[in-house]
């Protein structure tokens, strides 16, 4: 059976492993307004691409009634704090408001799933390993944003009887990365020498290669909630490491001595010291285990980048 999906932000990050992994069992279509290409994706070039923005509620209702999928991935999203807090009017725009236009996209052209990417950043602050029922309490505007966004896939659900599982996607590194988070910072300073200049070096996070989200969501695609009932989610390594055992990491990989000089124009004002997710419901639904752990992850995105042989 030849099963249809659509992805928005396909070209982006986690998006354009996503598409790769699904070309392997179906027909893929992209929504992308090109904001962000991941590099290096020349084998994705034979899917269909519906180059809008994902505010753009009149084409994305036209993209869907052409394309027709059964299955919708929503990853198209503004996710870089900085950026996020830079213009948070179009963060609520891109994150919340399009959010509801793809939804109401979705019921008209006939979807019976939409997976969405939400964040653990809808999470309070707890240095304990996060389930799905702990409190949320964001603590920036990407956050709230994603909040809200899940907020409206459930109330549109049981509005509509429109099948969502709600994906709280943890801390992902891998190749092609598309902004400038704290791994690919690390890897494009150690491209110009061995002293790097960071912020917060000790905070703790939850570490998934993108194509362990990318596995993991596609699982949990294959079972959809009841309708009017989304189901939420973590979907993460359950493991957690220091911005410190990184660089410690790559410096044993490498073997280079690293050193941090701290720049504190790189702290941020809101910030959790430890976020670590409890991935027991991913594992009782799909039975997923992760194929990368931080190790083997961060040796083959060196090697992607050309720092390792």
């Amino acid at each position: 059976m030849n099963t249809k999906y659509l992805v928005t932000g396909g070209l982006g990050f986690i998006g354009n492993e996503l598409v790769r992994q699904l070309k392997h069992e179906g027909t893929v279509s992209v929504i992308d307004n090109r904001n962000r290409v991941a590099p290096r994706i020349e084998d994705l070039r034979d899917v269909p691409l519906h180059a809008i923005d994902i505010t753009d509620t009149e084409k994305v209702f036209a993209a869907l009634k052409e394309s027709r999928p059964e299955t919708v991935f929503h990853l198209a999203a503004i996710h870089y704090i900085p950026e996020c807090n830079a213009s948070p009017e179009r963060t609520l725009r891109v994150n919340v408001e399009a959010t509801l236009g793809l939804l109401r996209a979705c019921s008209a052209a006939g979807v019976k799933h939409v997976v969405f990417a939400s964040s653990g950043a809808v999470y309070a602050d707890y240095e304990g390993p996060l389930r799905e029922s702990a409190l949320v309490a964001p603590v920036d505007i990407y956050g709230w944003s994603k909040l809200h966004a899940e907020q409206l896939c459930t109330w549109h659900s049981a509005m509509e009887g429109l099948p969502v599982t709600l994906c709280r996607v943890f801390n992902n590194f891998g190749p092609r990365e598309t902004n400038a988070h704290i791994i690919p910072e690390i890897v494009n300073q150690l491209r110009n020498g061995n002293t790097l200049r960071l912020g917060n070096i000790t905070t703790r996070r939850d570490y998934i290669h993108t194509s362990d989200t990318a596995m993991a969501m596609r699982a949990l695609a294959k079972i959809p909630p009841a309708p009017g009932a989304p189901r939420i989610v973590n979907v993460a390594s359950g493991n957690h490491a220091s911005v410190e055992e990184i660089i410690n990491l790559m410096g044993d990989l490498l073997g280079r001595k690293i050193a941090v000089e701290r720049d504190a124009a790189r702290f941020r004002k809101a910030d959790k010291q430890v976020q670590v997710s409890d991935i027991s419901l991913l594992h009782q639904l799909t039975g997923f285990k992760r194929q990368h752990d931080l190790r083997e992850g961060v040796r083959d995105l060196l090697k992607f980048e050309g720092l390792l042989s």
